[in-house]
């Protein structure tokens, strides 16, 4: 581990069983692209935040609680999408089906006429939409259109979830968001006898859903992929909870264009646990080593859930034997972009009581995050 980490973080091989009934658990899954996140409000009920896939094509969140134990056609209360852009939403088709007795949130604009039309006409034309999240977004709803459900719709400031202490609330997007949103979908819309193209993300992540959950005295905020607009009319918000976080799930990977100083210093309590799924396509990847050294000069307490090596890729840490008896055996290994990996947080009830940190395969402290 780095210098700076202190916490008494280790690593461990196994997933374990699952938290106690009145265990807080937050659990960041990440594979570098992609993130999910699955957290226990108590009394074996779970919500799950985003979804990401596993190498075989199965939602890394329903892998991660089967293997504790965890019945997610049971257990599963809510299962929230923050965005359509697929390194956050791909699977959630599949997570919605799985999870029968659960509700389904998303920003409010998601559910507009004019999204939907824009959805159903991209997918009628056959374009390729990589990138964009559209054709998991027409399988979720045609999912909730056939089993009758209909949506919970995120806003600024909109209490989404409630059950005995637990409060989840969305912080946004607010209506200015949702104006912009709605002027953005008609250049996404194909022109007739075009040819295929690829259909560009929003951007910014205007239309993020940050979400707030406080379980008796403790709180969390998760950042999605907001950016310093969102955030910024979070903070200016009278209308939002109060209080302060004790862990943050840092926005757009922890790019720069996400950070607001004022998030840190009124809604975090000093040193908070910071966690981020890390984000990479072709060249590009986040965070950069600077956003690194911006994060940890907020918080000791960070972590990200795969680790580069010096050419900016993901490592799993192999010795350099296992290295060595590889390459004498012959045999060839494909590298990945990034390797999987997960953050748990578990935290009993009380003022008094401390978040319990582990980290699974290639998760590390922030400060080793990349060669120096």
């Amino acid at each position: 581990m780095g210098a700076g980490n202190d916490s008494g973080a280790r690593l461990v091989t196994g997933t374990g069983g699952p938290p106690g009934r009145d265990e807080f658990e937050v659990t960041l899954l990440g594979p570098g692209y992609g993130e999910s996140i699955a957290i226990h409000i108590g009394d074996g009920a779970w919500v799950l935040v985003d979804s990401c896939l596993d190498r075989d094509g199965a939602p890394r969140a329903l892998r991660y609680l089967e293997g504790i134990g965890i019945d997610p056609a049971r257990d599963i209360l809510l299962v929230v999408a923050t965005h359509w852009h697929d390194d956050h939403i791909r699977g959630m088709a599949q997570m919605v089906e799985a999870c029968g007795k659960a509700a389904f949130c998303c920003a409010s604009v998601l559910c507009t006429r004019e999204f939907l039309a824009a959805v159903a006409a991209l997918e009628g034309r056959r374009l390729s939409v990589a990138g964009s999240g559209f054709r998991e977004i027409h399988g979720v709803f045609s999912r909730l259109r056939r089993s009758g459900s209909q949506p919970v719709l995120a806003i600024s400031n909109r209490r989404i979830h409630v059950r005995d202490t637990c409060e989840i609330w969305s912080l946004s997007p607010n209506d200015s968001n949702f104006i912009d949103f709605l002027k953005t979908i008609k250049g996404l819309l194909p022109e007739e006898g075009k040819s295929r193209k690829r259909i560009s993300s929003l951007s910014p992540n205007g239309v993020a859903v940050a979400l707030w959950i406080r379980i008796g005295d403790v709180a969390i905020l998760l950042g999605s992929d907001l950016e310093r607009r969102g955030w910024i009319d979070i903070l200016q918000s009278v209308t939002r909870p109060t209080g302060t976080a004790s862990v943050f799930k840092v926005p757009h990977h922890g790019s720069e264009n996400a950070h607001e100083q004022g998030v840190w210093e009124q809604m975090l309590d000093p040193d908070p646990f910071a966690l981020l799924t890390p984000w990479r396509r072709g060249r590009n990847a986040l965070p950069s080593q600077r956003d690194v050294k911006r994060i940890l000069s907020c918080t000791k307490n960070a972590y990200a859930t795969a680790r580069l090596d010096s050419q900016g890729t993901a490592r799993m840490g192999r010795s350099g034997v296992v290295d060595r008896t590889i390459r004498e055996s012959g045999i060839q290994l494909r590298r990945l972009a990034m390797s999987p990996g997960a953050i748990r947080l578990r935290r009993p009830p009380g003022s008094q009581t401390s978040w319990k940190i582990e980290q699974f395969g290639s998760a590390c402290h922030l400060a080793d995050f990349a060669p120096q």
